[in-house]
């Protein structure tokens, strides 16, 4: 049934795209306007890649493309807070479209900070706290180098042995994901244990890839620009759903309350890590709740409605990615078309 709901997805989408009938259908669905969810922007790179980070990845020149576009559909591009405002207070006369980058890379301070002051507009980070405390493993980006740089793996781990055939890119993909569901399934103190026994023998080091992450002295820095705003991201970016409350509890609140105390202005903002429907839900959206946010954002495809303002807690993002650098998607997905039909013809997006 999913694999059936994705081709006719790919159907309607290549109809409207073939059609632009989506420019006619624009107005009923586009809603108050769009907030947008990117990762990393980083040149391209004419090396092979793993598919799993070159998605969070687009040049700066598409950044570019992609402001210019929103301001070219008469778009006002705003900050959280101006979202919040609106939809509690009065709706704007235009749309608005919100640009926020996830977890605290360092190419958001190198790179996104100097294009978005060139146009003098605003964007938000969302800051996992274990990125500029130097305590977050980047392991993904290690099993690519890994990965890519051999032509057969194994390792022992929990007293049994992994081995992998990595000639190939599809048996390096097929390894990649095989290796990343451990890593993504390992319990909070267990990741040094999998991290040793994958990477030790190949002589790959977590510290090797500290200058992806921001400092918290960037951090800080941009805090104090009055066109960024820095929000909450949890401590370790865990999937909360296999966590008890309590712990999902710890990672939200310390995450803010570590932000708050290296930038000394309030977190007002978050958005839950993953942020799927496979990774947060009801119980992840009260929790979260709780804490006071101003809005809490997840990766559910969806436009910003009116009606969205009863949930704050659970508010949908467009994903831009790098395997569609598509501005003519990008249309598509602003409307509200791919929302509507990712999410069975239900306009407003929650649970």
């Amino acid at each position: 049934m999913h694999k059936g709901r994705h081709r006719l997805l790919k159907i309607c989408l290549g109809l409207l795209k073939y059609t632009k009938m989506h420019r006619l259908l624009c107005p009923f669905f586009m809603g108050n306007g769009v907030i947008l969810v990117l990762h990393r922007v980083v040149p391209e790179r004419s090396t092979p890649r793993i598919s799993a980070n070159s998605r969070i990845e687009i040049t700066p020149q598409f950044l570019c493309r992609l402001i210019d576009f929103f301001l070219e559909q008469g778009y006002d591009v705003v900050s959280l807070d101006a979202v919040y405002a609106g939809l509690t207070g009065t709706k704007a006369e235009r749309p608005f479209v919100c640009f926020t980058f996830d977890d605290g890379y360092a190419d958001v301070y190198d790179t996104v900070q100097p294009i978005f002051a060139q146009y003098r507009l605003p964007y938000a980070v969302y800051v996992i706290s274990d990125f500029p405390d130097r305590k977050c493993i980047l392991w993904w980006y290690m099993l690519e180098d890994l990965v890519l740089a051999r032509d057969h793996i194994q390792f022992s781990y929990h007293e049994q042995v992994y081995s992998f055939k990595t000639t190939g890119q599809a048996n390096k993909e097929s390894a990649y994901g095989a290796i990343r569901e451990l890593f993504l399934a390992v319990s909070s103190g267990g990741m040094d244990e999998l991290v040793a026994a994958v990477f030790s023998p190949c002589s790959i080091f977590s510290h090797d890839y500290d200058d992806q992450q921001m400092s918290w002295e960037q951090v800080i820095e941009l805090a104090g620009d009055p066109l960024v705003t820095v929000g909450a991201h949890t401590v370790h970016h865990y999937r909360l759903n296999r966590l008890t409350a309590e712990q999902v509890r710890r990672e939200i609140v310390e995450g803010r309350e570590r932000l708050e105390e290296k930038i000394k202005v309030p977190v007002c903002h978050f958005a839950y890590p993953f942020g799927s429907r496979d990774e947060a839900g009801s119980r992840e959206f009260a929790l979260a709740a709780e804490c006071g946010f101003h809005t809490m954002t997840t990766v559910r495809e969806g436009v910003i409605h009116p009606e969205h303002c009863r949930y704050l807690s659970c508010l949908p993002r467009v994903e831009i990615t790098g395997r569609h650098q598509d501005l003519t998607l990008v249309d598509l997905r602003r409307c509200g078309l791919v929302g509507l039909l990712r999410n069975r013809l239900q306009r407003i997006v929650t649970e």
